[in-house]
């Protein structure tokens, strides 16, 4: 079973999975998936979160995310540069990476914004050039938003950063497969 798929009901509360799914699935309640989840909170709230859109759990994800993740050899003078920069990965790694102006919307190949006027009724979205992929934040910006200048996010923050990236996908994997086998366990009982 599809943990992705099963992840739905958290959000849309359907009774049951077979509602929403064509062929003969087993029944699961809204209370099966839930149950299923991981016991661990930080990828019970990973998942959540962001396959679940349940954005109610945000400041809980951050908060467990910076007590789980962020190494204490680290330290940082202003704790406030962890929050900040612990937010930006985690909004990068829950965003798909779709232009946040068009949306990706893709009409004959190029991806375009709806104008009111009637001859010309697209345009290609000035803020991804077309491509329908949000531009990947520069180092200057994450190091304005963190609070530190350029040389200090090269030679230290950059590697954190995509530390902390590479460490939210392993979770994020592990509590999928763990999902999943909750899941099973459930459909065999």
């Amino acid at each position: 079973m599809d943990p992705k798929r099963a992840l739905t009901r958290l959000s849309t509360r359907i009774t049951r999975y077979a509602d929403t799914v064509s062929g003969s699935q087993p029944l699961l309640s809204w209370d099966d998936v839930a149950g299923a989840l991981p016991k661990d909170p930080l990828q019970s709230l990973m998942i959540r979160v962001k396959w679940a859109g349940e954005s109610q759990f945000w400041q809980d994800l951050l908060w467990w995310a910076l007590q789980e993740l962020w190494p204490k050899h680290w330290g940082t003078q202003d704790p406030r540069r962890a929050q900040r920069m612990m937010e930006l990965v985690v909004r990068d790694w829950i965003d798909p990476g779709i232009c946040h102006r068009c949306g990706g919307h893709e009409i004959d190949g190029r991806t375009v914004l709806r104008t009111r006027d009637k001859k010309h009724p697209f345009r290609t979205c000035p803020t991804c050039q077309g491509t329908g992929i949000r531009r990947a934040r520069s180092g200057r910006d994450v190091a304005k938003h963190i609070g530190i200048d350029e040389k200090t996010w090269r030679d230290t923050w950059r590697d954190r950063f995509t530390h902390m990236e590479a460490t939210l996908n392993s979770l994020e994997s592990k509590a999928l497969k763990e999902l999943e086998k909750n899941l099973n366990d459930k459909e065999q009982t």
